[in-house]
């Protein structure tokens, strides 16, 4: 690792280096760096000269211990095969820069023992707030958790039970219901939704979805039509293009991680032929936009909002920053279905 000029081999800059660079005592240096006014204009200009000079950083931990605030927000997600997580990341850490906030990321490797272990890691590093996307969200022992934590906290797409923290949370089950209702608008009523688990939002939200749309639309409510997700891996679209084959399905609504919907799109195309969509098969997909304009023909597809997810995630976690006494807020975000043309009427 390369060394800070001036400095001896083997050691960072220390506060005690920049006051004796800048010829001042430790406590003016001290007071400069964290921002204190009581200090000459002369004192200050010295000694940031050569904390920049010497490339000193402000040891993170050694503030919070002083001031009570680590300006590092934890972002805790259940993965990375799940691609809405990296584009959310990527918007929050820019909105929470100009709250002189940093962003810390915390991956559970979609396990419920992993999320209690990137939340303990949280905690004990003092962080100033969290936002929490955890794998799963009827763990009992991650509320217990939840519920003792002092530092604001905001929930993205998730609800526990008994927790009452803000929250951004996706209308998944609207946009689907509107997914239905397009394709039963042009004649189908075997229509294949895939759906998660009940031990997480999404999932629940899409098998209400699937419930309430088929009652609601007077469509075909065979069991064989819910599609069970299990996992994120690419591997999994071709055992979800298996079973909407098999289910007899005239069109289908899919969710998932692009190179799950890829792999998905490619098996049903080797079973159904190189003109799938819409001749042997209406498609909605949920995703990245990007994949949809991708394919041939492009593909109607139900579109997340990055950019409004994040403004929400940021405001909501400033807000309880500034305000930890405040209301409980949730913020609601509606999905947009875009045209395309893999669907059509019912052959």
């Amino acid at each position: 690792m390369p060394q800070p000029a001036d400095q001896p081999t083997g050691r960072w800059p220390t506060l005690i280096d920049v006051a004796r660079e800048a010829g001042v005592s430790r406590a003016t240096a001290s007071r400069v760096l964290t921002g204190s006014p009581r200090v000459s204009q002369a004192a200050r200009e010295r000694v940031l000269e050569s904390a920049e000079r010497l490339n000193y950083r402000v040891n993170i931990a050694a503030r919070s211990l002083r001031t009570d605030r680590t300006g590092l927000v934890g972002l805790l997600i259940p993965g990375f095969r799940n691609d809405l997580y990296g584009p959310i990341a990527d918007e929050l850490a820019a909105r929470l820069r100009g709250h002189d906030l940093s962003l810390v990321l915390g991956s559970s490797d979609w396990s419920a023992a992993g999320d209690l272990r990137i939340l303990e890691s949280f905690t004990a590093r003092g962080l100033e707030a969290m936002i929490l996307a955890p794998s799963i969200d009827r763990s009992t022992a991650l509320a217990a958790a939840i519920t003792h934590l002092r530092t604001p906290v905001v929930l993205f797409d998730r609800e526990l039970q008994g927790i009452h923290r803000d929250s951004v949370l996706i209308d998944g089950r609207s946009a689907i219901i509107e997914s239905l209702g397009r394709l039963a608008a042009l004649g189908h009523q075997r229509i294949a939704v895939t759906a998660y688990g009940p031990d997480l939002r999404p999932g629940r939200q899409a098998r209400g979805a699937f419930m309430d749309g088929t009652a609601e639309l007077a469509l075909d409510d065979d069991p064989s039509l819910l599609l069970r997700m299990t996992g994120l891996h690419p591997g999994e679209g071709i055992d979800i293009a298996d079973a909407i084959v098999a289910s007899r399905a005239t069109a289908a609504v899919i969710g998932g991680p692009t190179a799950l919907l890829a792999t998905c799109l490619r098996r049903l195309r080797e079973r159904l032929g190189r003109d799938a969509f819409p001749d042997r098969l209406s498609l909605i997909a949920i995703g990245d936009q990007l994949l949809g304009d991708l394919c041939d023909p492009p593909l109607a597809m139900v579109t997340r909002p990055v950019d409004r997810i994040a403004t929400a995630l940021a405001d909501l976690l400033v807000a309880r920053i500034l305000h930890p006494t405040g209301p409980v807020r949730t913020e609601l975000i509606q999905l947009s279905l875009n045209p395309g043309a893999s669907i059509g009427p019912l052959p």
